[in-house]
């Protein structure tokens, strides 16, 4: 570098006249610039090892608010993450509340025969004390020890592992009236297979009782009313025989024609109402008969779909493709909130939900085709054997017929003969009457009994067989997974606060004063962001340039005052660790001494990680380095800027010589004696304390330090051990300067700066 020129700092230059700093503000003072030797400052450290500051175990609110402030970014992707997580695995693990099984059974109010049992009041009564039993006779341990017999029952898990079959099976049950015919039986219970199989086995065991039971009472019935109607026989001959001898006794002429003709037109009406009933039970067979006969021939089966449904609900290859498409629902919530829009994973969830899909909705159509094929099968296959029933009962009722036709012709025939008589006998058919009516009652009651040994229908029928309907409890599983989301969400927030809060970052000025015992004497609002600067408009950037440059004037005008009245000349700006802002407040600080007129020296001290040669665009060596290596002299290192009276000489190329020679002291103390007496204000930009000890060695060799905070970014516990470091060495500690301060503008009054003339 070539020497420099009359208007370099190193040659003699008398300050100019009413410049404050003449007579001894620039000359190096007499003991060697130790800061030791100066009275201490004003803005010394208080008392930074006081007990209570920075060290309290327990937040406040507040300052776990100002924690949270820092790290919501942090905390909203974690805490929804693991929110997500543990919602997932709430709703994974609660169970998935009680299935319900239910079968319906119709329970006629009237048998469904053609014997009339009585009036209306009759039937009510007994189709109740008929309801009564049945309900009775299920829940008879009897019974449910039956249908723990069942083959279906017996091979479920829940009634082999119970001690007491029937009381499990009767645990499971209940039983409701849904209308006046309709009983609802339902098991509860979490398996759904298994109570659908347990149901079934019992609506079996129980129709199949009621069915023997129904014949078996057919059959009484029958024997009774046969024995009843030959009573009633013997009656009317007794009662006949009885009213002739009677009457010839009294000399009435009595016409046997006349009885015989009274008994024969009771027999004909009798035969008539059978007929009639005979003719209607023909019709409705033959119209069942051409029904199913139809279906035959188109091949047009009628199949159940709620036959279909139940059978897919329980399929388990459907389970498990459902189980799939539901994880991978869950896979991408997930993904959807942990990752951005267009994730590759993201998109893969995606493809795999919808690969998940298609293979349930295909598997679904496959079983639900071949469910209605084995039911069309099973139609088809039991169709013949419906259509012989009928055509065989239709045989019976056609046969029916033809029998009481011939036999109501041979009683009209028998009518007009006894007619033909002439012989009224009106008192003997009065007086037989009663009994000729109970013994006709009788004979139909008998007749349709014999008609319904063909039907064979029930009193008791299946409505709905055994269904499924699953209970998955969504609402209280919905909120207690919300809840466990909350709760991981809010779990986090405060771990990370907690732990965020244990760093005790400085939340701002006012912590500096209280906690760290620290004067603060100037503080740099924050920097705006390049995206802010850019879609800004020049006049709000031109805004923020006035305010930091009227902190930086404010910081330098305090700074000055306590250089003029110590005796400062040589001022280091460091901080507890790296990227703290203590580069920028130093050439912040150098700038703005040289811009009020001090001839301004900034020396990059900051060895191992040096900058300065980037900020003002100079050479990185020769440098400090060199000239604690004696290799060149101090005046070849010292570099002029762009800014008026503000020189640099830059950090060099470090190595493990120059740190030793830093460790020794006399090359560092020469360095500074000899700049002394060349500048006003000696700025020097040092590594962070804590780091390295290359800062302190520095420190013992300055007049003041300024100790660099950056708010939301700077630990109250390192600022602190940095502090008792230097007061250790008993260096004067000038005080700190805050930076990232978010200025109120109002508050402040900045809008009162305004731009002025040059």
């Amino acid at each position: 570098m070539q020497r420099p020129n009359p208007g370099d700092p190193f040659l003699p230059a008398p300050a100019p006249n009413g410049h404050p700093m003449t007579g001894g503000f620039g000359a190096p003072p007499q003991t060697g610039g130790f800061p030791g030797q100066f009275p201490a400052s004003p803005f010394a450290v208080a008392n930074p090892t006081a007990p209570g500051t920075g060290r309290r175990s327990l937040p406040t609110i507040a300052e776990l608010f100002h924690s949270f402030k820092r790290r919501w970014v942090l905390v909203l992707m974690v805490g929804g993450l693991l929110g997500t997580m543990f919602a997932a695995g709430v709703w994974m693990a609660l169970p998935s509340g009680k299935h319900q099984a239910r079968a319906l059974i119709q329970m006629h109010a009237e048998s469904p025969n053609l014997v009339s049992r009585g009036g209306g009041d009759y039937r009510e009564s007994e189709f109740d004390r008929f309801k009564q039993s049945e309900l009775a006779t299920m829940k008879t341990k009897g019974f449910l020890t039956t249908v723990a017999g069942h083959e279906a029952v017996s091979r479920q898990p829940l009634i082999q592992m119970a001690e007491d079959k029937a009381r499990a099976i009767e645990g499971l049950m209940s039983i409701k009236e849904e209308s006046s015919e309709i009983l609802s039986v339902m098991m509860n219970g979490d398996d759904a297979v298994q109570l659908k199989a347990i149901l079934t086995g019992f609506v079996e065991t129980y129709l199949n009782q009621a069915r023997d039971a129904q014949q078996e009472e057919r059959k009484r019935s029958l024997e009774e009313i046969k024995a009843k109607l030959e009573k009633a026989e013997k009656q009317v001959a007794v009662e006949r025989e009885k009213l002739v001898k009677n009457a010839k006794e009294k000399g009435a002429a009595l016409n046997e024609s006349g009885v015989r003709e009274m008994f024969l037109q009771q027999g004909i009406l009798s035969l008539g109402q059978k007929l009639e009933q005979f003719t209607e039970e023909q019709t409705k067979l033959r119209l069942q008969l051409a029904q199913l006969k139809a279906e035959g021939r188109t091949g047009m089966y009628v199949v159940d779909m709620e036959r279909v449904t139940a059978a897919l609900v329980d399929h388990p290859k459907l389970a498990d493709a459902q189980e799939k498409v539901d994880r991978s629902r869950a896979d991408l919530a997930a993904f959807a909130k942990a990752l951005l829009p267009g994730a590759p994973r993201l998109a893969e969830a995606e493809q795999q939900l919808a690969a998940a899909q298609r293979t349930l909705d295909r598997q679904r159509k496959e079983l639900a085709d071949a469910t209605v094929a084995e039911l069309k099968a099973a139609r088809r296959d039991s169709l013949s054997t419906d259509i012989g029933k009928l055509e065989g009962s239709l045989e019976i009722v056609t046969g029916q017929i033809v029998d009481t036709e011939k036999r109501k012709g041979q009683l009209e025939d028998n009518a007009r003969k006894a007619v033909e008589g002439g012989v009224d006998q009106f008192n003997v058919k009065n007086d037989l009457k009663p009994l000729v009516d109970q013994r006709d009652r009788l004979s139909t009651q008998m007749m349709q009994l014999e008609l319904e040994e063909g039907n064979r229908k029930l009193r008791v029928e299946l409505k709905e067989g055994a269904q499924v309907y699953l209970n998955y409890n969504l609402k209280q599983k919905m909120v207690l997974a919300a809840g466990a989301g909350v709760v991981g969400l809010l779990g986090v927030m405060l771990l990370i606060s907690y732990l965020e809060w244990r760093n005790r970052r400085v939340d701002g000025v006012d912590q500096v004063v209280s906690e760290l015992g620290m004067r603060v004497i100037g503080t740099i609002p924050a920097f705006p962001s390049r995206a802010s600067l850019r879609s800004g408009d020049a006049g709000q950037n031109q805004n923020w340039r006035f305010i930091l440059n009227e902190s930086v004037n404010s910081t330098r005008t305090m700074l000055l005052h306590t250089a003029k009245t110590q005796q400062m000349q040589v001022i280091m700006v460091t901080s507890a660790m790296q990227g703290e802002g203590k580069t920028s407040l130093s050439s912040q600080l150098a700038t703005s001494m040289a811009t009020a007129g001090l001839r301004t020296l900034i020396l990059d001290f900051d060895l191992r990680n040096p900058s300065m040669q980037k900020l003002f665009d100079v050479q990185v060596a020769p440098g400090c380095c060199e000239v604690l290596l004696q290799e060149v002299d101090v005046s070849d290192c010292v570099q002029p800027t762009t800014v008026p009276n503000l020189w640099i000489i830059p950090a060099g190329q470090c190595n493990h010589r120059v740190i030793a020679a830093l460790a020794q002291g006399h090359p560092l103390e020469q360095l500074f004696n000899r700049l002394r007496g060349q500048f006003d204000i000696i700025v020097v930009d040092s590594c962070p304390i804590l780091p390295v000890a290359d800062s302190l060695l520095v420190a013992q060799h300055v007049d003041g330090v300024v100790f660099s905070i950056l708010q939301d970014v700077s630990q109250l516990p390192k600022v602190m051990d940095a502090s008792e470091r230097l007061v250790q060495l008993n260096i004067a500690l000038l005080g700190a300067v805050v930076n990232g301060i978010k200025p109120d503008i109002q508050a402040y009054g900045y809008n009162y700066v305004k731009q002025l003339p040059a």
